[in-house]
């Protein structure tokens, strides 16, 4: 095969596999594709959920009781001669040896990591709702400043407009030299107000990078915020709060706590190891019979009498972490409460300023920029007049994106506080 040939294959090759992945990037990123993403790939959820399957191995393990011992040894061996044959009470044993923990605490210590895997399995949902906050934030962020480089590029063709007309007027001598340069002036402003942009941009595909890989930040932004359902009243937000994961997660911890209150008592309780040996006596009686074997047993049993110190310090300890516990639910409860009112007032006032800019503001200040490019044709006003309501235009434009952007981010918010996971 000729050298052209192969690299016509190569280049071949390389399109086929290259095509498909340029095609992918150049779909739009929607912010539920963004979601799925994240959630798929999230370590932090595949480090919740290996944590609460070790806790619930561990919870098997718990519930067992200790392994038995082997005991094996000499027993009255004579010291003069250390022979195995020459006294009768010299014996070889072998045993076994089984500890018995107090009361149920086996049971109690089961239950308790059983309530510690609930807890790391509700987690996993407070984490996908923290996950999927975090994701719609950055998103929206993005997304604004995508929209604001298009708004701005939007006012770059119309002051390049501007400026044709300012050269025009200059030309048949309507306008001034200064005229054109302001507008000039105004362009180059826009120029780097561009590249801010596209800083801010940047940063936030690197932010967004990190929990759906940079492959899939660096995408084209659709350019359609998320259609949410509007929330419900305020007093259905309050009465669902109490089934936040966070709370559920703070439910399962106190239970673990109480457990660990049991396991407490239950030290107060005896335990006990049960010995069973086996002995094998050496040589033989006078008259040549065997010397027989022997066999014992015993029980060695735990005295919790002196417990000032020991049992009852470690009762009050674990009681006081329970009332620790139940005091954080309760201060979770009133963080959570607190940000719902606060969230829910501020949906409500940004939905009452997106309606006011799409029904006033931005129509208003389309129609006097119209206005002053036609006045200013007609040499009946000055060129500032015109670059004013061009810039309050920009201004009005931008201030919608923003509080449309940050009524989008509130609604996100309360997504989370009521523990939504899609």
């Amino acid at each position: 095969m000729s050298g052209e040939k192969i690299a016509t294959v190569i280049i071949f090759i390389l399109l086929f596999r290259v095509t498909p992945l340029l095609a992918a990037q150049s779909v739009p990123l929607t912010l539920p594709e963004a979601e799925h993403i994240a959630i798929s790939i999230a370590p932090e959820l595949q480090r919740l959920q290996a944590t609460r399957e070790a806790l619930k191995q561990q919870s098997i393990a718990d519930r067992q009781l200790p392994d038995p011992k082997l005991m094996a040894g000499a027993i009255n061996v004579p010291t003069d001669t250390f022979s195995f044959t020459q006294d009768d009470m010299t014996m070889i044993e072998v045993g076994l040896q089984q500890s018995f923990p107090p009361g149920h605490s086996l049971a109690v210590k089961s239950r308790q990591t059983q309530a510690r895997a609930l807890a790391e399995q509700r987690k996993i949902t407070e984490q996908t709702a923290i996950l999927l906050r975090t994701v719609r934030e950055i998103w929206l962020n993005l997304y604004y400043w995508t929209e604001a480089a298009r708004v701005i590029h939007e006012n770059q063709l119309l002051y390049q407009h501007l400026l044709k007309v300012t050269e025009s007027q200059y030309s048949v001598g309507k306008g001034n030299q200064s005229d054109v340069l302001q507008v000039q002036l105004e362009l180059s402003r826009l120029d780097d107000q561009q590249v801010q942009v596209q800083q801010q941009i940047d940063e936030l595909q690197a932010q967004l990078g990190r929990y759906i890989g940079q492959d899939q930040a660096i995408r084209p932004l659709s350019n359609q915020l998320p259609h949410w359902l509007n929330p419900p009243p305020l007093t259905i937000f309050q009465d669902r709060l109490q089934q936040h994961p966070l709370l559920k997660v703070d439910a399962a911890n106190i239970e673990a706590a109480r457990e660990e209150v049991a396991f407490a008592r239950e030290q107060y309780k005896p335990g006990f190891t049960v010995d069973v040996g086996y002995s094998v006596r050496q040589g033989r009686f006078a008259n040549g019979m065997r010397r027989s074997d022997m066999m014992g047993a015993q029980v060695t049993m735990d005295l919790p009498i002196f417990t000032h110190n020991r049992q009852d310090r470690r009762l009050q300890a674990s009681a006081e972490q329970l009332a620790a516990t139940q005091f954080e639910q309760q201060i979770h409860y009133r963080d959570l409460l607190k940000e719902l009112e606060a969230q829910y007032a501020l949906w409500q006032r940004f939905s009452e300023r997106v309606s006011l800019y799409q029904k006033q503001l931005v129509p208003e200040a389309k129609q006097n920029s119209k206005a002053a490019l036609l006045a200013y044709q007609s040499a009946t006003t000055e060129l500032t007049t015109v670059l004013r309501a061009y810039s309050n235009e920009l201004t009005i434009q931008l201030e919608q994106l923003q509080i449309e952007v940050a009524r989008a981010k509130t609604r996100a918010n309360l997504f989370y506080l009521e523990g939504a996971t899609k």
